[in-house]
């Protein structure tokens, strides 16, 4: 993977929502926004050098659009300036600002990917631009053909969402904090209820003097029987 020079903390996805097409050309980008960047993956069912770009007037022109392009050749996804319509008249960008760049041929086919910032050395991407794609007849910057022609992007409905805190995490904290604050329970047996006293130990004196008593009766009984 190429790297630009700059990069945000959060990387582009591999499924991206938007996408927008030439008809019958057989060249796709798919597109999202994520935390002010753009992020790009340009399709080509050919293997062939891929670009997409931003014209800041608005127009349906190539002359002095912002250019992306990939080229097999090089390995590289770099930022260009457009300045005509030959090859002497596309240029490296003074400044590259483009982060995780790739290009593959896979199967006949080609694959280029970019994060580009919205804001973009003072050339801020948005809707209302008008956008171009174009692709070649080979490996090698060249003539186009008429692999090419004119997209709109829509922004607004295309959105990714950023990570940020997670709200797994934040209800994972929320849980913890609540059973470390929860006060303990304690529970108490009621008292046991008892419906009659208990006997108190009868001493050894107390059972000499009742024993001494019972035979005192028997004796008596006895007399009275006789």
């Amino acid at each position: 993977m190429l790297l630009g020079r700059y990069s945000s903390a959060e990387e582009c996805p591999d499924s991206l929502p938007g996408a927008v097409g030439l008809t019958g050309v057989g060249l796709t980008l798919r597109y999202g926004i994520m935390g002010g960047y753009l992020c790009g993956k340009l399709e080509s069912d050919t293997e062939s050098w891929v670009s997409f770009g931003a014209q800041p007037a608005g127009v349906q022109s190539m002359i002095d659009a912002h250019a992306v392009i990939g080229l097999p050749l090089d390995n590289t996804v770099e930022q260009y300036m457009l300045n005509s319509r030959t090859v002497s008249g596309i240029v490296p960008a003074d400044e590259q600002s483009l982060a995780e760049t790739m290009i593959t041929q896979v199967n006949g086919t080609t694959v280029a990917t970019f994060k580009q910032p919205l804001n973009d050395n003072g050339f801020v991407l948005t809707s209302d631009n008008v956008y171009l794609l174009a692709k070649g007849v080979s490996n090698e910057l060249g003539y186009h053909s008429n692999n090419r022609g004119f997209v709109q992007l829509n922004f607004e409905e295309n959105t990714i969402p950023t990570t940020g805190t997670s709200s797994t995490a934040a209800a994972s904290s929320s849980t913890t904090t609540a059973a470390t604050e929860a006060p303990t329970t304690t529970t108490e047996a009621p008292p046991v209820k008892t419906d009659s006293p208990t006997p108190s130990p009868i001493s050894s004196a107390a059972l000499h003097k009742i024993g001494t008593v019972v035979i005192g009766v028997v004796a008596i009984a006895a007399c009275i029987g006789a």
